[in-house]
C-alpha cells in the first residue's frame, strides 16, 4: 500500500490523525501538534489514550539551529503521511534558513502497550551544524467519559525524574493511574512543574521539559532521538515494565510491519479499478486500528475516532459483518462477548446496551433495534465461522433477548416500540429498523435453536418471524409511494410531531410532505385505523427490508429503482433523509449497496461504493470519514459493513452456512469488472481464493479451498453451469473451475454507473 497523504491549505481545525495498537490510541493534529478538542469530553478527546484512562495531552519540540539567525522554535510539520504502520510528519520550511531538516515517526506497537516516538535530525549542509532541543510533554491522567456517574473523578497529577531509572513518572492524586516518558538520549536537564510549549491545553496534568544541549550534526548526518511513552491504569509496577518493554530494543517497526502484512494478505482483492481495491485494503486497517483492549473491562471494537472510542451495540452489529469477511475472527468473538457481559451487568433481562464505556459503564441501556440486531449478528458469526462453542455460550442471553423484544410489543401489533438507529427526538414509536431486524432476530433465533435441538422454541420463533414479516410487507408498505414506511403509529403520534419534524425542511419539500401527511391522516382517521404506517422523513432506514431481503422481489424492485434516483443519492452516497437531502453517511450507503446487490444490482451497489470511495482522505489522509465526505469521527467501524459486504457476500457470493456444513457461491459482480479476484479470505475452518472472468456469453469462476466442506455454486434463472442442465452445482475437490453460461449478457433494470473521479496519492502540505 502506498502512503496515504494529501495536501492541506489552510492550518484552521486542522483535521486529525491516529496512532494505534489495541492498547494505545495518539490523537493529533497533521502539523504534528495536539490542540485541545471534543465533545464528549470536551476538549480532552486528543492525546495519547490507553484505554480506559487518558495519559497525555500532547507532546511539542523545540528546535535550536544555533548556527543560523533566530532559528529557535517549536516546531510545526509542513508534511503529514499516514502509514498503515504509524505516522510521519516532516518539518522544513517552518525552521527557517536552517540546513537541518526533521523528520517524525510514531508507532504504537503491538505487543507492548504505550507509544515509540522517533525525531530525525539531518544536516543537509556540507558544514556541520550545533544544536540543540527541547520535548515538553504535558499529562492529562484522566478517566475516560462518562466516568464521574461511577463516582471515577480525575484528581491533578504529580510528578517525579528518577534520575537513577532515567524516566520521568507521573500519578493522578486520587487513583492508581499512572503516565512515565523516557528518552534513549540522556538529557541534559529535567524540569517538571506547570509549565507549557506552543499550546495550552486543558486539564489538571503537569508538565515535563526535557532538554538537549548542544550536539553538532555532521555534514549530511542523520541523528535520531527516540522517546518512549506509556501508562497504566493498575500500577506504577506495570507502568515501568511497560516502559522497560517499549525501551527494551525489541524491533516494534518490524513487528508492526508482519501485523499489517498478515491484515492486508486476507480477502485479497484485485479488481480493474486499482483505486478502488487501495481504498478496500485502507478501511482493512482502519477497522484494525479501532481495536481497544481494555483490561479488565474488555476488548471490542470501538465505534469510531475520536468522539466513540468506546464500544456500541448498533455499531458493532454492523461493523462485525464486515470483519468477518476479512477474517477478524477473533475481534468479533471478543466484542460479541463484550455486548453480552455488558448486558448481563447493565440491564439483565436481554436488553443489549447502546453504548459501553472502556470503564465498563453503560451510558444507554440500548435501542430496541439493537437487541435485535445483536440476535441476528451472533448468527452471521456462526455460519461464517462455525464456532458452536461461542454460540451456544451466547444463547440464553438470546433467549432473553427474544423474550424481551417480544415484551416491547406493547399492543400486540408484531413491532417493538422504541428509537431503533435514527436516534431523533419524539421518534419513540415503532420504526421500519426495528421492526426488520426484529423479524430477522426471530429467523435468525429459530436456525440457532434448531442447531441446538431446540425444536419447540425454534418453531416459536420461526412462527414470529413469518407472522412480522407480513405484518412489515403489508402494514409498512406504502404502496402510493412504492417504499417502505419509516414508521407505524396513531396519527394523533404524527400530527403532534410532523412541525418539528418539518421545520428544518426546504419550504417547498416541507408543504408537499405535510399535504401528504394531513392526507393521510385524514385517510386513517375516517377509517377509524388507530395505527397507520407513515412514510415522514424517508431516512435511509426504508432501506431495510431490501438490506434483510424480507422484502417480496416486487416491491423490492419498486423500492430499490425509486432509492436509485437524486431524490435519495447525493455525490457522496445515499442521504440520511430523502426529506432533508443534506447529509450521508457510510452506514446509510453501505446499507443501500448491500440491498441492491442483494436484489441482483450490482452496478448499482458499486456506484454507492464508488460515491463513498471518492471521500476517500478528505477527512484525514487514509481514511473514510463517518459523515460524507468529511466530518465526523474521521475513522468509523460501520465503514466495514459498507465497504466489505457488498464486496464479498454479493459481487464474489461468498455466503458460508456452517449450520449445512457447506459454503453457497451466488457470484454476482458488477459489470465493469470483468475480471477480479478475492486471495485468502477466512471461512469455516479454512480460507478460500476466488477469481472471476467475464466472457462472451456468461463467465468462468475458478478458485482453491483448504477447507473440506463442499462449495454449492448457485447461477441466476437466466443461466446454466455448463455441462448440466442445472443452476445448481456441488463442489467438493479443493481447486474448482466452472463456466457459466448466460441466456442474455447484461442486468434488466441497471442503469449506468457512476464513476468517480480518482484521487491521487500526494503529500498533505500544511
Amino acid at each position: 500500500m502506498r502512503h496515504s497523504q494529501m495536501k492541506q491549505s489552510t492550518r484552521a481545525a486542522l483535521p486529525k490523525c491516529l496512532c494505534a495498537s489495541p492498547h494505545a490510541k495518539l490523537i493529533g493534529a497533521l502539523d504534528g501538534t495536539f490542540p485541545d478538542f471534543g465533545h464528549h469530553q470536551e476538549r480532552e478527546m486528543g492525546g495519547l489514550w490507553m484505554h480506559p484512562i487518558k495519559i497525555l495531552d500532547g507532546f511539542w519540540l523545540r528546535f535550536t539551529d544555533h548556527d543560523a539567525d533566530n532559528v529557535d522554535t517549536w516546531i510545526l510539520a509542513d508534511e503529514y503521511a499516514c502509514t498503515p504502520c504509524g505516522n510521519l510528519f516532516k518539518y522544513k520550511s517552518g525552521l527557517g534558513h536552517t540546513s537541518v531538516s526533521i523528520e517524525r515517526t510514531q508507532l504504537a506497537p503491538e505487543s507492548a502497550p504505550g507509544i515509540v516516538l522517533t525525531y530525525a535530525f539531518t544536516n543537509r549542509a556540507d558544514t556541520p551544524r550545533e544544536c540543540s532541543a527541547e520535548f515538553l510533554a504535558r499529562t492529562d491522567i484522566s478517566p475516560v467519559w462518562f466516568s464521574q456517574t461511577a463516582g471515577i473523578i480525575d484528581a491533578p497529577d504529580e510528578g517525579r525524574w528518577d534520575g537513577t531509572a532515567r524516566y520521568f513518572l507521573a500519578k493522578d492524586a486520587d487513583h492508581p493511574w499512572y503516565a512515565s516518558i523516557a528518552s534513549d538520549w540522556e538529557p541534559d536537564a529535567v524540569k517538571t512543574g506547570d509549565h507549557f510549549g506552543s499550546q495550552v491545553t486543558a486539564g489538571q496534568g503537569m508538565s515535563v521539559s526535557f532538554q538537549f544541549a548542544r550536539f553538532v550534526l555532521q555534514p549530511l548526518q542523520t541523528q535520531r532521538l527516540t522517546f518512549y511513552m506509556t501508562g497504566s491504569c493498575q500500577s506504577e509496577s506495570e507502568c515501568v515494565a511497560r516502559l522497560n518493554t517499549l525501551r527494551s530494543g525489541v524491533d516494534f517497526a518490524g513487528e508492526k510491519e508482519r501485523h499489517i502484512e498478515s491484515l492486508l494478505s486476507r480477502t485479497q482483492l484485485t479488481v480493474p479499478d486499482a483505486r478502488f481495491a487501495e481504498v478496500f485494503d485502507w478501511v482493512k486497517v482502519n477497522t484494525d486500528w479501532l481495536a481497544i483492549d481494555a483490561p479488565p473491562y474488555g476488548r471490542g471494537l470501538a465505534a469510531g475516532m475520536p468522539e466513540y472510542p468506546w464500544w456500541f451495540g448498533c455499531d458493532s452489529c454492523y461493523a462485525l459483518q464486515g470483519a468477518l469477511a476479512i477474517g477478524e475472527f477473533d475481534l468479533c468473538r471478543d466484542t460479541l462477548l463484550l455486548l453480552a457481559e455488558a448486558s448481563r451487568r447493565c440491564n439483565g433481562d436481554g436488553r443489549i446496551p447502546h453504548e459501553i464505556t472502556t470503564f465498563g459503564i453503560c451510558a444507554n441501556p440500548g435501542n430496541t433495534q439493537e437487541t435485535a440486531h445483536f440476535v441476528a449478528t451472533v448468527h452471521h458469526y456462526y455460519e461464517w465461522t462455525g464456532d458452536a462453542q461461542t454460540t451456544r455460550d451466547l444463547m440464553p442471553l438470546l433467549e432473553q433477548s427474544i423474550r424481551w423484544l417480544e415484551a416491547q410489543d406493547d399492543d400486540n401489533d408484531l413491532f417493538p416500540s422504541g428509537y431503533g438507529i435514527i436516534e431523533i427526538e419524539g421518534l419513540h414509536a415503532e420504526m421500519i429498523d426495528t421492526a426488520v431486524y426484529t423479524c430477522q432476530a426471530y429467523d435468525c433465533y429459530a436456525a440457532l435453536c434448531k442447531i441446538l435441538g431446540q425444536a419447540d422454541e425454534a418453531d416459536r420463533a420461526r412462527t414470529l418471524a413469518v407472522r412480522t414479516r407480513d405484518a412489515i410487507n403489508t402494514r409498512m408498505w406504502d404502496e402510493t409511494e412504492g417504499l417502505y414506511c419509516d414508521v407505524y403509529a396513531p396519527p394523533k403520534f404524527v400530527r403532534e410531531r410532523q412541525e418539528a419534524l418539518l421545520k428544518h425542511v426546504p419550504q417547498a419539500r416541507a408543504d408537499e410532505t405535510r399535504a401528504r401527511l394531513n392526507a393521510r391522516m385524514d385517510d386513517c382517521e375516517a377509517a377509524n385505523e388507530r395505527e397507520c404506517g407513515w412514510l415522514i422523513n424517508a431516512n435511509w432506514i426504508i432501506n431495510t427490508p431490501m438490506e434483510t431481503g424480507i422484502a417480496p422481489r416486487a416491491k423490492a424492485e419498486r423500492a430499490l429503482a425509486r432509492l436509485d434516483t437524486d431524490e435519495f443519492i447525493g455525490p457522496y452516497g445515499m442521504y440520511l433523509s430523502g426529506l432533508y437531502q443534506s447529509s450521508a453517511m457510510t452506514i446509510s450507503t453501505g446499507v443501500m449497496a448491500v440491498a441492491q446487490a442483494r436484489y441482483g444490482y450490482p452496478d448499482r451497489a458499486l456506484a454507492l461504493l464508488e460515491k463513498m470511495f471518492s471521500t476517500f482522505g478528505m477527512a484525514s489522509p487514509g481514511t473514510i470519514a463517518e459523515m460524507s465526505p468529511d466530518y465526523g469521527c474521521f475513522v468509523q467501524a460501520w465503514t466495514a459493513y459498507a465497504a466489505f459486504v457488498p464486496v464479498v457476500k454479493y459481487f464474489f457470493g461468498l455466503q458460508p452456512s456452517a449450520s449445512e456444513g457447506l459454503l453457497r457461491l451466488s457470484p454476482c459482480m458488477p459489470s465493469a469488472w470483468s475480471e477480479a479476484s478475492v486471495e485468502n479470505v477466512r471461512v469455516l475452518d479454512g480460507v478460500i481464493t476466488l477469481r472471476y472472468r467475464r466472457e462472451t456469453s456468461g463467465y468462468t469462476i475458478e478458485g482453491e479451498k483448504t477447507f473440506g466442506a463442499p462449495l454449492v455454486l448457485s447461477v441466476p434463472d437466466t443461466a446454466r453451469i455448463a455441462g448440466t442442465e442445472g443452476r445448481t452445482l456441488r463442489i467438493d475437490d479443493g481447486k474448482f473451475s466452472v463456466k457459466v453460461r448466460y441466456f442474455f449478457v447484461g442486468q434488466l433494470g441497471e442503469v449506468p454507473r457512476y464513476r468517480a473521479e480518482p484521487r491521487p496519492a500526494a503529500s498533505r502540505n500544511l
